[in-house]
C-alpha cells in the first residue's frame, strides 16, 4: 500500500496530466494539480473521480519533504521537426527550491533531458481512449533516474507490481524506449495503409473488404497493423515528425522514419477521397489470454511441430 502522508502534484492537466491525477484518486493518493488554463474534462466515464482532485492557484502551496510534482506540459513540434519544450522548462523552472521530488512525463527527445532538473523521467505509453485505466496499471513501467535521486515514491512500486514489463535505466535510455514504441506503431500504421492503397482505392464497401481481407489474412485485426485511416491523434504524428528532425540531422542516415510521416501524410488526402475507410484504436493487450486466443496459439503449436520436415528429422533420429 501507499504511503498516505504522500502528496501528489499533477503540473499540466491535459490528456495525460488527467489520465494521472485521476490513476492517482483511484490508487488512493491526494491528488491536486497545477494549471494556468482551464483544459476540458477529457475522461468523461470518470466525472466522479475529478471531484477528488483539487486544481491549486499556486504551484508550490502543497511543498513538502513528502510532495511529488509529475509534470506532464506537453511539448511542440514544427512541422519541420523541431521540438519546443520551452513549456516544460518553465513548469520545472517554477520548481526550482521545492522540498518535494519530481517526476518528468512529459515526452522529451533523448539530448534535451540533459539540461532539465528532475529526479525522475517517467515516459507515458498511453493510449487516449483507455489512458486512465492504463495509468492505474502499466502495461509498461519504463523509468530513467539521475543520479543522487531521491528515494522513489510509493507509486513506483504499485505501479511496477501492475506492470507486465519493467525497465530501470538513463533518462536517456527511458526516452528511446518511448519514441520507439511510437514510431515502431507509426511505421506499421503507414505501411499496412500504404500496402492496401497498392491494392486499390476502397470506393465501395465490397472494396474496402477486399482489401481489408487480403491484409486481416496475415495480420489478424491486430493493433496498428488494420487498414484504415491515418495514424492522428496527440503524440504519434508529433513523435515521428521529432525525431526524424532530430535523427536526419546526419545526412548519411538512412530515411525511413521520416518517409513514413510523408507516406501517412499522402493517405490523409485519400481519406477525403474515400471517407469509408474505417476509424480505429489501439490498446495494450489484456495480461489474460483469452479462450479463442489460448485455441489458436495451441493449433499453431500442433500444426508447427507435425509438419512433414520435423517428422522426418525425429523418424531420423529415432533410427
Amino acid at each position: 500500500m501507499h504511503n498516505g502522508t504522500e502528496k501528489m502534484v499533477v503540473v499540466g492537466f491535459g490528456w495525460v496530466g488527467q489520465a494521472n491525477a485521476l490513476a492517482l484518486n483511484i490508487l488512493g493518493y491526494n491528488v491536486s494539480y497545477f494549471d494556468p488554463g482551464e483544459p476540458p474534462q477529457h475522461y468523461p466515464l470518470h466525472a466522479g473521480v475529478y471531484e477528488g482532485v483539487e486544481k491549486l492557484s499556486d504551484i508550490t502551496s502543497r511543498d513538502s519533504e513528502k510532495t511529488w510534482y509529475i509534470v506532464c506540459v506537453g511539448d511542440r513540434v514544427s512541422e519541420d521537426g523541431v521540438q519546443d519544450i520551452s513549456n516544460i522548462k518553465r513548469a520545472l523552472d517554477s520548481l526550482k527550491g521545492i522540498q518535494g521530488g519530481v517526476i518528468l512525463r512529459s515526452t522529451i527527445l533523448p539530448d534535451l533531458l540533459e539540461d532539465l532538473s528532475f529526479d525522475y523521467y517517467m515516459p507515458e505509453f498511453l493510449h487516449e481512449k483507455k489512458a486512465v485505466e492504463e495509468c492505474v496499471s502499466p502495461y509498461l513501467f519504463v523509468l530513467g533516474s539521475r543520479k543522487g535521486a531521491r528515494a522513489e515514491p510509493s507509486v513506483f512500486g504499485l505501479w511496477r507490481t501492475h506492470a507486465r514489463k519493467d525497465f530501470h535505466g538513463t533518462p536517456q535510455e527511458a526516452s528511446f524506449i518511448k519514441y520507439l514504441s511510437n514510431l515502431w506503431n507509426s511505421l506499421r500504421i503507414a505501411f499496412v495503409n500504404e500496402f492496401g492503397d497498392s491494392i486499390g482505392r476502397p470506393s465501395t464497401k465490397e472494396e474496402l473488404a477486399r482489401i481489408s481481407d487480403i491484409i486481416d489474412f496475415l495480420f489478424d485485426h491486430r493493433s496498428y497493423m488494420r487498414y484504415g485511416k491515418a495514424f492522428g491523434g496527440h503524440c504519434l504524428p508529433k513523435d515521428t515528425r521529432a525525431f526524424a528532425g532530430w535523427y536526419n540531422k546526419d545526412p548519411k542516415r538512412i530515411p525511413l522514419i521520416a518517409g513514413m510521416y510523408e507516406s501517412n501524410a499522402r493517405h490523409q488526402k485519400m481519406e477525403k477521397e474515400f471517407p469509408l475507410l474505417p476509424e480505429w484504436y489501439s490498446q495494450w493487450p489484456d495480461r489474460h489470454i483469452s479462450g479463442w486466443q489460448a485455441l489458436r496459439e495451441l493449433w499453431y503449436a500442433i500444426r508447427k511441430n507435425t509438419r512433414p520436415a520435423k517428422l522426418l528429422r525425429r523418424i531420423g533420429r529415432q533410427k
